[in-house]
């Protein structure tokens, strides 16, 4: 396909903000030290967090005399079918908002993987039921808000037991094409090994931009790459 993954950037990872053992100014080190040109600082936000102005300030103050590109990222679960984020008010001075499955839209909100498991073992919700939701919450939270990364998509399809089999090659595209539309960027996750490389494939195929991350909680994972390798390869 002649597609590209920059695999001297990495666009996920995260610091004592929220989930990660070590703070930002030791992760952008480490980022240098593995040899990446460029790091996405991220960290878990939600509408009552109030340490974002804090989080912004740290990572430009670290980031100036960076000796790689730094960009500051906040990571939000997905709320509902509508795409709406769990985000506080305020992002000023953040660069890019990444978009998490951690819990599953459906109906009028957001259910457990867990949960809607054993609705699907027992028959009370079929897999189209749950996938068409998730497809469209993640094409509308793209739509909706500004410098979107999806984060690890497709990571909770196997906390409720299914898989990306489960999603068509057509429905694939047609998320695809809303998310190039909407110039939002896809990351290809090494800690969840996730997209595959069909589902990357059919994506880079309707133009949208893929971005490598590790999701990384310490210093040591950080661009560090096997699973982006690989789908890197299969692009190339």
């Amino acid at each position: 396909m002649g597609v590209v993954i920059d695999l001297t950037h990495d666009a996920h990872v995260h610091s004592t903000f929220s989930d990660g053992k070590h703070d930002v100014e030791t992760n952008i080190g480490a980022a240098h030290a593995h040899g990446l040109a460029s790091i996405g600082l991220v960290d878990h936000v939600r509408s009552d967090t109030t340490w974002v102005p804090d989080y912004v300030a740290a990572v430009r103050q670290s980031g100036k005399r960076a000796p790689v590109a730094v960009t500051c990222g906040v990571e939000a679960k997905i709320l509902d079918p509508t795409g709406a984020l769990d985000l506080p008010a305020s992002l000023h001075g953040v660069d890019e908002i990444l978009v998490a499955d951690h819990q599953v839209p459906i109906g009028d909100g957001c259910d457990h993987p867990s949960r809607i498991r054993r609705f699907l073992e027992t028959g009370h919700l079929e897999a189209a039921e749950v996938i068409g939701p998730l497809l469209e919450a993640t094409a509308r939270a793209a739509e909706r808000y500004d410098a979107v990364i999806i984060a690890h998509l497709f990571s909770v399809l196997p906390k409720m037991g299914l898989d990306e089999t489960a999603v068509c090659d057509d429905d694939i595209g047609v998320l695809g094409r809303r998310l190039a539309a909407a110039g939002a960027r896809v990351e290809i996750s090494e800690r969840w090994q996730c997209p595959s490389p069909r589902v990357a494939a059919i994506l880079a195929g309707e133009g949208v931009e893929l971005i490598a991350s590790t999701d990384s909680h310490r210093k040591e994972t950080i661009g560090i790459y096997d699973y982006v390798a690989v789908v890197s390869r299969s692009l190339a």
